[in-house]
């Protein structure tokens, strides 16, 4: 009985999955624009894409308390995603408002909308560990990974041609967006309806797991050491992730189409190339991914500081798609690998804390230095590139120097990861 519950939970969570994907791919890549239609200047556009990651970053400090006032994970995780797709509703309602007071909504619905989205994780990262076997974590996740890569980039797609035809910055295209985009939460609600949470409570937490402020101690193991490299390259790239947006629509001079293209093919191709990253994280272990993915990320923004091509760019970003898969199946498999079941939603939770302070800080200083930079080869924004390049390639010494794998796996080189990915050589079992 209990065996087919779990089949049908993982049927649900891919399901769940998928109407996230529509839900995500509807309104992440347009909240920018949908700002800048309601008339938010560059700082303001710093404001949206730091803020909400502050305030979700603070809220995780309660994650474990939400989860054990409400007595499960699941009923954590119904609550979260039904306060998400709201918010989603109310983004909508701005362009009901005066000019004032739009934008303050929009961004006062973000935070909503990132917050919940944040406070979701942890408890369906729990339940996901109950269902699924740890010797197939890495195919499992990889294989919904590519179902929802898919999902997104259509979704995004069905959205710039809504935008489009709406016309450049007229309201009722974000209108019509947003609304599509909360319905398609509700009806990610209604599948997780239909998952099981085990009786036994092994995996539930048992409070006071995580030490926060401790945790930034990375001289005391190889998991704080992890979360501070992840803390100094991810704030690094949101000092210039936020912008490609206005980069794109101001300077480039994209149409929604193109702007589409730049914004999605790069999650797209991180969604596809996740199962083979999930396989070579299973076979060669999480700690041999994350080194490859911290390797390479840096060369992200010099590339796009090279050209302003809009094929070259697009190339770019299949490149930067298929390097923060690695990045997103190491940090998973790691965290499941390394911590045990009655822990994780406090280190899922303190590992969102840990990316929504680095959106926060980087997003924050991106904004002010913009307009501060000297421009080069014609930008600003160029030179901000530039120094994110340098930032993120200092996150690569304390994983390197401190950071261990915790079982045993094959050997694997350089040379033949790269040939596994590309898939010029099998994975021998």
């Amino acid at each position: 009985m209990q065996r087919q519950r779990v089949k049908k939970s993982v049927k649900a969570s891919i399901k769940d999955g998928v109407a996230w994907a529509a839900m995500s791919g509807f309104a992440d890549p347009y909240s920018v624009p949908f700002a800048m239609a309601l008339g938010a200047s560059t700082m303001g556009i710093g404001v949206l894409r730091s803020v909400p990651s502050l305030v979700s970053s603070l809220l995780q400090f309660f994650n474990e308390k939400l989860v054990l006032a409400l007595g499960n994970c699941k009923r954590a995780l119904l609550l979260t995603v039904f306060i998400q797709a709201f918010s989603l509703l109310c983004a909508a309602g701005a362009v009901f408002l005066p000019a004032g007071a739009a934008f303050p909504a929009l961004l006062a619905a973000v935070v909503v909308y990132t917050a919940a989205g944040n406070m979701s994780g942890p408890p369906w990262a729990v339940l996901m560990g109950e269902y699924i076997p740890a010797s197939k974590r890495g195919n499992f996740f990889g294989f919904r990974f590519q179902v929802l890569g898919i999902t997104f980039f259509t979704a995004s797609f069905l959205a710039s041609r809504i935008l489009g035809l709406a016309g450049n910055g007229a309201l009722w295209g974000f209108f019509s967006v947003f609304c599509a985009a909360g319905v398609f939460r509700l009806l990610s609600f209604y599948f997780i309806t239909g998952m099981y949470e085990p009786r036994t409570r092994f995996h539930m937490p048992r409070g006071a797991e995580v030490k926060f402020l401790a945790s930034f101690d990375f001289r005391k193991g190889r998991v704080p050491a992890l979360f501070f490299s992840v803390l100094v390259l991810l704030a690094s790239t949101y000092l210039a992730a936020p912008y490609f947006s206005v980069y794109t629509l101001k300077e480039l001079k994209c149409d929604y189409l193109h702007y589409m293209v730049l914004m999605t093919i790069g999650p797209l191709l991180t969604y596809l190339f996740m199962k083979r990253w999930g396989r070579a994280a299973d076979a060669y272990g999480s700690v041999k991914i994350l080194r490859a993915a911290f390797l390479l990320i840096p060369t992200v923004p010099f590339l796009w500081a090279l050209s302003r091509n809009f094929y070259y760019l697009a190339a770019v970003e299949t490149y930067s798609g298929i390097i923060w898969g690695a990045y997103l199946i190491g940090m998973n498999n790691f965290i499941y690998e390394t911590i045990p079941a009655h822990s994780r939603a406090g280190y899922n939770a303190f590992f969102s804390f840990t990316n929504g302070l680095a959106q926060f800080s980087g997003a924050l200083a991106g904004g002010w230095l913009y307009g501060r930079l000297p421009a080069l080869w014609g930008s600003s924004f160029v030179s901000l590139l530039l120094i994110s390049t340098v930032l993120r390639a200092l996150a690569v010494i304390p994983l390197f120097k401190l950071v261990r794998e915790v079982r045993v796996v094959k050997a694997a080189g350089p040379v033949e990861l790269l040939l596994f990915i590309s898939g010029f050589k099998p994975l021998l079992r």
